[in-house]
């Protein structure tokens, strides 16, 4: 990265970085907690479990070496993908025939693909996937604008358009304190659920204390997060102190996000580090900053409705507080979208298109 990064929210940051240690990094990648909050020790805790069934699958360097790759070409095993079937036709498939180029390498992970379409089946036959920090959410919109995924062909699209995973493979250490290590990359598949963006929350801790939370689709006003804000941030601090702290295996500063179901019981959904890697949401890096260094009384009795400073939550309160879209960048061209919507019935037309794009100008002589 250059002097201006983006974090892994697609905020452009260029101010003063907040630096984690590598060993910060490493301790908030998948697999690293995943099982810890999966399985709890029914002699310790209330719940069996407070995080989202998964499935991680080791990633082979062939594969790693092809997400490097330019284009969008997929496995031949794989080539049938959701975002081009239409309504009632399940045989449309993903084609990178280009007659211009009858050298065009063909790539085959035949293994992995079943690895990937059995865990699809696994759970349920819809997924979410990422790599061991990000998920491909920059590139929905090459995939119906959503991150699920129900073929092999879906999560190979996602993978390979994305810049967030370009960044776990290439840029996951820069600007971080401490020596640099090798990293075994992996494919998580999380079931798919239909999470209410409104109930999603970024919660920050510095000194293994929760000192605040946000709203995390701070794109939108909820009106009902206006009047339940305090109710929701007592609910996140039980969490937090029943589940979070002790077991955030020897963490000290860090970010995790979770989800408050209707029956208002969390779950945690991801850790992130503590630093401008983060989209800080609601709250600029600066404030972060400046709260750990004021001392402050972080916990009162959790059996009531909370008053006090630390932590805060913020959340959108009026329109004129609606935050821009980080990921708005990242979208596909409106003729892009309109030609994709007028050519649903013909998948070829769109590919066709596609190719026409990723193809580099001419001038004529």
């Amino acid at each position: 990265m250059n002097k201006t990064d983006f974090n892994m929210d697609g905020i452009e940051d260029s101010s003063n970085t907040i630096s984690p240690s590598v060993d910060d990094i490493v301790a908030c990648q998948f697999s690293n907690w995943y099982e810890t909050f999966r399985t709890l020790p029914k002699d310790r805790f209330p719940r069996k479990t407070v995080t989202i069934k998964s499935i991680v699958i080791p990633l082979p360097q062939a594969f790693l070496d092809y997400l490097k790759t330019d284009g969008v070409t997929l496995p031949i095993e794989a080539t049938n993908v959701s975002s081009l079937t239409a309504e009632g036709d399940d045989n449309s498939e993903w084609s990178d025939e280009d007659n211009d180029n009858e050298d065009a390498k063909e790539f085959s992970f035949p293994t992995l693909t079943e690895e990937i379409r059995a865990g699809i089946e696994t759970l349920g036959g819809e997924v979410m996937p990422k790599l061991n920090w990000s998920s491909p959410k920059d590139a929905v919109w090459m995939n119906n604008g959503k991150l699920k995924c129900q073929t092999p062909g879906d999560v190979y699209v996602l993978l390979k358009s994305s810049d967030f995973i370009m960044h776990d493979l290439l840029h996951v250490f820069d600007n971080s304190i401490g020596e640099k290590l090798d990293v075994s990359y992996e494919l998580v598949l999380r079931q798919w659920c239909n999470l209410y963006p409104s109930m999603e929350f970024r919660c920050f801790v510095w000194g293994k204390e929760l000192i605040a939370i946000s709203q995390r689709k701070h794109t939108e006003q909820f009106p009902h997060l206006v009047t339940e804000k305090m109710i929701i941030r007592s609910e996140i601090i039980d969490f937090f102190d029943e589940f979070i702290q002790k077991n955030s295996q020897g963490m000290k500063n860090y970010t995790f996000d979770i989800y408050i179901d209707r029956k208002e019981r969390p779950w945690l959904l991801d850790f992130n580090v503590w630093g401008t890697q983060t989209d800080g949401l609601l709250f600029t890096w600066e404030e972060l900053s400046e709260m750990v260094r004021e001392p402050a009384e972080l916990h009162v009795p959790s059996n009531t409705l909370l008053t006090n400073e630390n932590p805060q939550i913020r959340v959108v309160e009026t329109e004129n507080e609606v935050r821009h879209d980080p990921l708005a960048s990242y979208r596909a061209p409106i003729d892009t979208v309109d030609l994709a919507s007028m050519t649903a019935s013909d998948a070829s037309k769109f590919e066709d298109f596609m190719k026409l794009c990723s193809k580099p100008s001419q001038e004529n002589d």
